[in-house]
């Protein structure tokens, strides 16, 4: 084995600044689409929690399911607690799961391979001249 060969892949060695620049730039994307996520799971979320309150939910918000866990916690909802987590469970659902799905159907079919010819039954003369009868 020779290990004095170099290696087929290119290394970031010879320009260190535009590896830190790209790991920069993927950071603070990921970043602000967790945050993104974050945020449309806490609309989501009161949105959800003011429709089972049966309160209009299109004044809900960022802060109204925080809000409502703050005031559950401090006792003013004693019977919320139901509630609170079944929006939690549908904002994160519906603000994450969806577009990871959403995603994963776009990525799934990326990768299939087309199929060519007509999907039909052979014919009996079609069989003989394969040889098959």
């Amino acid at each position: 084995m020779d290990t004095n060969l170099r290696a087929s892949t290119p290394s970031d060695t010879a320009n260190p600044v535009a590896h830190h620049v790209r790991v920069a730039l993927v950071t603070v994307a990921v970043l602000a689409t967790v945050t993104g996520a974050l945020l449309a799971s806490l609309w989501v979320a009161s949105f959800f929690l003011y429709a089972c309150l049966r309160l209009n939910p299109f004044h809900a918000g960022v802060w109204g399911w925080p809000d409502a866990l703050l005031a559950w916690h401090d006792g003013l909802m004693p019977h919320g607690g139901r509630h609170l987590a079944g929006a939690a469970l549908l904002g994160v659902l519906v603000a994450v799961g969806c577009p990871a799905m959403g995603l994963y159907s776009l990525w799934d079919r990326s990768g299939r391979r087309r199929l060519y010819g007509s999907a039909r039954f052979a014919s009996e003369a079609e069989i003989r001249a394969a040889g098959l009868l």
